[in-house]
């Protein structure tokens, strides 16, 4: 057991699939739930999801972008941006849609040190060592070039984790 963390893209077709197939759900049950509306509902996920990117998101939708295996304070860093969009309840297991801006800033709050100190029973410790922040710090930026690619390229990427 333990912190398990990781980065999922979803590619802009696959979103665009997933939209049509939503409309098509609504549109045959359009009859059944809007009788007294003429107005047709148009499903529009990526709207959905800027509108609220503490929408759930299967863990599994999309493919796996990054990953990482108990570091805290990265895990600490993204609970807070799940709550300053509006997340609640208990963040295990739960998907937070990450902008672009939100990746520039993680890399500025690496670089500069700042992700929070984060602990928790299987989270494992933070780093001190410098050996130990030279190769996290490596891998992050690994990461986050990763997420910039895919979001340059129209993908939605979230994070998740559990414990």
């Amino acid at each position: 057991m333990g912190l398990d963390m990781m980065v999922h893209e979803v590619s802009l077709f696959d979103i665009k699939n997933m939209s049509d197939f939503c409309q098509r759900v609504i549109d045959r049950c359009y009859p059944i739930y809007n009788v007294h509306n003429d107005e047709m509902l148009k499903i529009d996920l990526e709207n959905i999801i800027n509108e609220d990117p503490t929408f759930s998101i299967p863990w599994n939708l999309g493919r796996e972008l990054c990953y990482w295996r108990k570091h805290p304070d990265l895990h600490g860093w993204m609970r807070n941006l799940y709550y300053e969009k509006g997340g609640t309840g208990d963040f295990n297991g739960h998907s937070i849609v990450l902008t672009k801006e939100n990746v520039l800033q993680l890399r500025k709050d690496i670089e500069k040190r700042k992700l929070p100190h984060t602990q928790g029973f299987f989270f494992g410790e933070s780093y001190t060592d410098p050996d130990d922040y030279q190769w996290r710090d490596e891998h992050d930026q690994e990461c986050i070039e990763k997420m910039l690619k895919a979001i340059d390229n129209k993908s939605l990427i979230y994070y998740t984790s559990s414990w």
